[in-house]
């Protein structure tokens, strides 16, 4: 921590606007070093920022041509949901980790599974996805319901993944409820206590 302090004061002495009057990109980096500052100084807010970067550094690698198989795909899948495990899943960005599952389940990435023709394979990468996707809140499913409705090939994975989405829609609306639900039984309460308390 004292190492980013001491590059902190050394980059605001030499980016301040006030020292560099005349230099107009000096106020704009100047901006920059104190909104880097914040979050590295911030433990959470540093976490956060790499966890982002991990996952927008996932997904370049993901995207780069190489030799698609099977096996590649799913040890990419595993490797997403052992560093979701090591994260703290509470404050990771939820449009990178779509994003990132996305990018697994992009056409060309599913044409070569079913060219392999290997379902055991692609049911462990959907299981995986799942896993993955868990962690997503729901309005970033569907897309990805949809790509692993295009993965699975039997009907028992079809079955899975829509068993999968019907759980994670009925969890949303119980979610939603929940507040109204302890609400309405507070009232229920309330009026319970009055009538018992007047007589």
């Amino acid at each position: 921590m004292q190492e980013i302090k001491k590059a902190h004061r050394s980059l605001v002495m030499q980016y301040h606007p006030d020292r560099n009057p005349d230099l107009g990109h000096t106020s704009a980096r100047f901006i920059e070093i104190q909104e880097a500052y914040q979050v590295l100084s911030d433990a959470k807010r540093r976490a956060k920022y790499d966890d982002d970067r991990w996952l927008n550094g996932m997904g370049r690698k993901t995207s780069q041509p190489q030799t698609i198989t099977p096996d590649w795909l799913l040890d990419v899948s595993k490797k997403l949901n052992k560093s979701l495990a090591e994260m703290d899943t509470h404050r990771i960005s939820h449009g990178a980790l779509a994003e990132y599952i996305l990018l697994i389940l992009a056409d060309a990435h599913i044409e070569v599974l079913q060219q392999y023709n290997a379902p055991l394979k692609t049911e462990a990468i959907a299981t995986q996805l799942i896993q993955a996707s868990r962690w997503l809140e729901p309005q970033y499913l569907p897309p990805i319901i949809g790509k692993l409705q295009l993965l699975a090939g039997d009907d028992g994975l079809k079955n899975m993944v829509a068993d999968y989405y019907t759980a994670r829609q009925r969890d949303a609306t119980r979610d939603r409820l929940f507040p109204y639900i302890i609400l309405l039984i507070t009232l229920v309460l309330c009026v319970v206590m009055y009538f018992y308390g007047s007589k």
